[in-house]
């Protein structure tokens, strides 16, 4: 049977891999995506902050003409933005593991507590057992 001190390390490992995991979730980045024309005179790049991080357009593609660069750089903005956009979104819902590490907290103490009454109880009863056998 496990001791008070073994339950009570063993929650703590757990506590400490759940708000591990939160922070992890919390501060992982998705990668920066960076999209291209067919012809590779514009690229863009969104960074891990969701945020244009590169707009390079090639002297070649301001001289095919300004009447479909402006449409194009929408068009591949708008395309590095919803492909960043599927690397941070999920359709599975995402479980706030910093409530969870607080309901953890919470059953912790209370496990802790129930088990150290548990234990007075039994230790009182040996004692009463040991006082009438004695």
């Amino acid at each position: 049977m496990f001791g008070e001190d073994k339950i009570a390390e063993q929650l703590a490992a757990a506590r400490a891999e759940l708000s591990a995991a939160a922070q992890a979730q919390a501060v992982a980045p998705p990668e920066p995506v960076t999209v291209e024309n067919e012809k590779g005179r514009i690229r863009i790049t969104v960074g891990t902050d969701g945020r244009l991080q590169e707009l390079m357009v090639s002297a070649r593609a301001i001289r095919d003409g300004s009447d479909d660069l402006g449409p194009e750089l929408m068009r591949l903005v708008n395309e590095a933005l919803d492909k960043h956009r599927e690397h941070t979104v999920t359709d599975e819902p995402v479980p706030d593991l910093g409530a969870i590490n607080e309901k953890f907290a919470e059953m912790q103490d209370r496990s802790l507590r129930n088990f150290a009454a548990m234990s007075q109880q039994i230790s009182e009863t040996m004692a009463k057992l040991q006082n009438r056998a004695g």
